[in-house]
């Protein structure tokens, strides 16, 4: 019987003896154990020694809200060990403050917490008489404080409205749509104004921080309201123009009364 041919430019073929199957195997074997080891050991360390012991916690991203406090109302005292930290945990606490919108916790090996909050910014402060109450840009109350205090920020007149709670949005329609335009405004006419009253029968009224009126309506065509009062705000600041007050309520036919 003729024997087949090996074909032209066939591999050699490799043969294994059986001693050196079980000398890689073993080896393979060997090297899973190693590894097995290491994680156990790194573990032990991690959860059972000080090598990673919470040591350092940096406060960043707040500005109203002090670092100690931040650190208090998140509770991280109470843990000491970085690998095994709730941060999940420790971010709700932080949320618990009006004050923090968003928190953000990491951990920095070997012995660092990152903390990072985001706070609410105060756009206006509502004026109940000897109560105040900062208030962002959703209507949300931040806290409450004295009239007195943030002068930079315009004054919401309160009006007969339910005092807000804080923690909770504004409820009284006038003074949230008061608040939400007065958000949408540019910085440089949010900083003209002195006081506001959404209780006004033309809509909302400013007094601008030079002592004359500003009527502005309702919070249709807050844009070109408030493009064409900016415009109307430059002109009297350049040329010192005296006026008693500035009617937008129809902004393709704004009013400037001279005072």
């Amino acid at each position: 019987m003729e024997k087949l041919k090996k074909p032209a430019g066939a591999a050699p073929r490799i043969e294994v003896s059986a001693g050196t199957g079980k000398f890689f195997k073993r080896l393979v074997l060997g090297i899973c154990l190693l590894v097995v080891a290491g994680c156990m050991t790194v573990v032990w360390l991690g959860l059972f020694t000080g090598v990673c012991s919470v040591r350092n916690v940096t406060v960043t991203g707040n500005k109203n809200l002090t670092s100690e406090y931040v650190k208090q109302l998140s509770g991280i005292a109470a843990y000491k060990n970085l690998v095994t930290l709730p941060v999940g945990k420790i971010a709700e606490n932080l949320k618990r403050d009006p004050w923090v919108r968003k928190a953000y916790v990491g951990r920095h090996l070997l012995h660092t917490v990152n903390i990072k909050v985001d706070e609410r910014k105060p756009v206006a402060l509502l004026d109940f008489g000897e109560t105040g109450f900062l208030v962002d840009g959703q209507g949300y109350v931040i806290t409450g404080i004295a009239t007195d205090q943030f002068p930079e920020l315009v004054r919401i007149h309160g009006g007969d409205a339910t005092a807000p709670k804080v923690g909770e949005r504004i409820t009284d329609a006038n003074t949230l749509e008061c608040v939400k335009v007065i958000d949408g405004m540019p910085i440089s006419i949010q900083s003209t104004l002195q006081l506001g009253n959404p209780f006004d029968g033309r809509g909302q009224v400013y007094v601008s921080r030079q002592g004359f009126n500003i009527i502005y309506g309702h919070e249709a065509g807050a844009k070109q309201k408030n493009d064409v009062l900016q415009a109307i705000l430059v002109d009297i600041n350049n040329n010192h123009r005296q006026v008693a007050y500035i009617d937008v309520r129809v902004p393709d036919s704004p009013v400037i009364m001279p005072r």
